[in-house]
């Protein structure tokens, strides 16, 4: 997944999990009830339980926050943040809404927390585990049962069993997993059904490198026909498991103002383009949000001098793959990067340029809602959400 810095400064390239999309953005309007594309009847209304943010701290530290059911952010208390070994992180990622993963490529290894009942992060016995250099992006499948780390200088990828009972990582036969046609594993992502993992290589010149998914195991087998020449290196998954989005790159400066759709063949993992792809966006898309078990697909957009512009909504129809630009969209007021849903799709949290903003998601429409205030941290990347 990539991720960005706030739009006044020049961009660089940050890789994160895919499935984590996170990062830095410019801030939206602070006003209460900001609403675009009809979303205001939902802005605030959507009930549900409290959802845990967790984010790296100025001090190489873990920092947590509470969104409320009633649609504001809460401390959590009492917590005691956890000190990293490095503060040079670039992802996180929940798995099961029990454990925290946090891959550190620095040290070649990945440090584990248990997410406790009252919001605490106790760490997992054997953690950091050890990881293959170069790794700083990590994802899970949806089932929770694998963890999966890449990154933009490693050419592998650990694979990891995760114990439901207690998060400890086991290395899956095999792992870490090589393959002559990988370079580096910059962009990972697993389909809905959880059986085969995508992998891009930072550029849209790069093929996609795709793997088949042991069920009991993990362990990966790259697939027949793969490497696949798609044109995109950043990709996403829909929840059906039977289609997969992709983009061209994670900078905002490719000029390609495309997104592509591909149908994923459910015995092979071969990806094929759906009619009418690559689908025309107005501006460069840089990230991809889509709303868990939902049909929503959210993209960052850049502007030709690769600044953060707005947010552009689609319908997705899981059975042609045909996207359609939503009303409203773009929705200007929301100029941010990189958000990411909890997970009932109610809501997506973005990082701004002084902390995060929570946008209300109305399930029918898809109009967005800035709900305030808005979180106040001193750093806000990477991170993860959960209910």
């Amino acid at each position: 997944m990539s991720s960005r810095y706030q739009t006044w400064i020049p961009i660089s390239l940050i890789i994160c999990g895919l499935l984590t999309l996170a990062g830095c953005g410019t801030p939206g309007t602070n006003g209460g009830g900001n609403t675009a594309g009809g979303g205001g009847g939902n802005g605030g209304g959507n009930a549900t339980s409290n959802v845990r943010l967790y984010h790296l701290g100025s001090s190489s530290d873990i920092q947590g926050a509470l969104f409320t059911s009633s649609g504001s952010f809460a401390n959590l208390s009492p917590f005691t943040p956890p000190i990293l070994p490095s503060s040079q992180i670039s992802s996180m990622v929940i798995a099961d809404k029990q454990f925290l993963y946090v891959p550190m490529s620095g040290f070649s290894s990945v440090a584990g927390y248990t997410i406790g009942s009252d919001n605490s992060l106790t760490q997992i016995s054997g953690s950091p585990f050890s990881a293959a250099a170069g790794g700083d992006t990590a994802i899970t499948d949806p089932a929770g049962r694998f963890l999966f780390v890449g990154g933009q200088s490693s050419s592998s990828i650990s694979v990891y069993q995760i114990s439901p009972t207690t998060g400890v990582l086991t290395p899956a036969p095999g792992s870490p997993f090589r393959s002559f046609n990988l370079g580096i594993a910059a962009n990972l992502t697993v389909d809905g059904a959880g059986k085969f993992l995508y992998v891009g290589q930072g550029f849209s010149t790069s093929p996609v490198v795709a793997f088949s998914i042991d069920q009991t195991n993990g362990a990966l087998t790259e697939l027949s026909g793969s490497p696949f020449a798609l044109g995109v290196s950043v990709l996403q998954g829909d929840p059906s498991g039977k289609i997969l989005l992709g983009i061209a790159d994670n900078t905002g400066t490719s000029g390609d103002k495309h997104i592509s759709v591909f149908s994923i063949n459910q015995t092979t993992g071969a990806p094929t383009a759906v009619a009418g792809s690559p689908f025309a966006t107005v501006s460069v898309p840089f990230a991809l949000a889509m709303q868990p078990g939902g049909s929503l697909v959210y993209a960052s957009m850049a502007d030709s001098n690769g600044i953060t512009t707005a947010l552009e909504g689609y319908k997705l129809d899981a059975t042609s793959g045909a996207l359609t630009s939503l009303t409203g969209s773009p929705f200007t007021a929301f100029p941010f990067a990189n958000c990411q849903f909890e997970q009932t799709g109610a809501f997506a949290f973005c990082p701004s340029a002084t902390g995060f903003s929570v946008l209300s998601v109305d399930s029918t429409s898809g109009g967005l809602t800035h709900l305030t205030p808005d979180l106040t941290t001193s750093n806000n990347f990477p991170f993860a959400v959960t209910d």
